[in-house]
């Protein structure tokens, strides 16, 4: 059984772009003019993650399309989700060797006609979907990246790619004309944005349909990576979806109890760190320096930061006096 990608920008774009017509209107606004021009009105084709690798289960959440053109060929688009929190300069190379395999399953799909076929391959252009702060500075062709004289990139032939890069401020006309698609992306868009109140996530929810298919997606979503609160999620369901709210609400509570369990082990796991560096520094001045050098110091590190502690323990190696390892703190 088909289940959904584990990370959550994974799975709101796969529920996106699930149903053909919502990914036809994606492609169209997104995809190159040069391509646009020569698309049908048919709907594109996904196609599944083992058409790239056998190896891949459907939690894969990078989309494939088969995409009718108007001369009565096909071309693929590969949309390539970038949730990192910045650009990934290994993404030239990365998309060359999806591009790959897609061309060998596609010429190997059957044993008859693949000398043709390896002859007939169909344009694939890749789609960096791609939505953290930084501006994205990865070279647009893989031939940027290749250290070489002008001679020798000369033989390099080059594998460009599209980058459409979701901004938080984008207006509603930018982000796509089907509201659908504009929840989903602003959603996206979004993701890193440091303070949403009731009002900019009502807004978030305002243009997908009461009822929608994608409503429990898009809300798991918000659970699970916005930096809000249930309580203020609850207020926004109550300005869109009043008599739903307490419904909604509850079917992702369970987001927000993993969220909750999470953000304690993390905690847990730093107050653990700062505990060891406290006894590890205190020792330390206790062997150099002397019993009373610790104790002349106990309560300042007991009460120091991690970062206070990071640098105290680098200064240790090399202080000859207790103060040393303090400076003018």
């Amino acid at each position: 059984m088909a289940q959904d990608p584990t990370n959550p920008h994974d799975a709101l774009l796969k529920a996106l772009l699930d149903a053909p017509e919502r990914a036809g209107v994606f492609l169209r606004e997104n995809l190159p003019e040069v391509l646009r021009e020569r698309m049908t009105d048919e709907p594109p084709r996904h196609l599944p993650g083992s058409f790239i690798d056998p190896a891949m289960a459907e939690t894969h959440s990078d989309r494939l399309f088969e995409v009718p053109l108007r001369d009565g060929r096909t071309a693929f688009a590969y949309v390539l989700i970038e949730h990192k929190s910045g650009p990934d300069p290994a993404t030239p190379v990365q998309l060359l060797g999806y591009q790959q395999r897609i061309w060998q399953r596609f010429a190997e799909q059957d044993g008859q006609g693949r000398a043709q076929r390896y002859r007939r391959l169909p344009p694939i252009i890749p789609l960096v979907l791609y939505h953290g702060q930084p501006e994205w500075s990865v070279p647009l062709s893989l031939v940027d990246c290749i250290d070489a004289d002008a001679e020798l990139l000369a033989l390099q032939r080059d594998f460009g790619y599209q980058v459409r890069h979701l901004r938080p401020e984008e207006s509603d006309a930018r982000l796509s004309s089907d509201p659908v698609l504009r929840a989903g992306l602003r959603a996206l868009a979004w993701a890193f944005v440091e303070h949403l109140d009731d009002a900019a996530v009502a807004r978030l929810l305002r243009d997908l349909p009461e009822g929608h298919p994608l409503e429990q997606a898009l809300l798991r979503y918000i659970a699970r990576v916005y930096p809000t609160t249930e309580s203020t999620v609850y207020r926004a369901l109550e300005i869109t979806r009043p008599e739903r709210a307490k419904e909604l609400i509850m079917t992702v509570a369970d987001e927000w109890v993993e969220r909750g369990k999470k953000e304690g082990r993390q905690e847990g796991r730093q107050e653990g760190r700062q505990e060891g560096e406290i006894n590890t520094l205190l020792r330390q001045i206790e062997r150099k320096f002397g019993s009373e050098a610790k104790k002349a110091y106990q309560d300042r590190v007991e009460n120091a930061s991690v970062g206070e502690l990071d640098r105290w323990l680098d200064r240790f190696a090399t202080a000859d006096r207790v103060e040393q390892i303090f400076g003018n703190e």
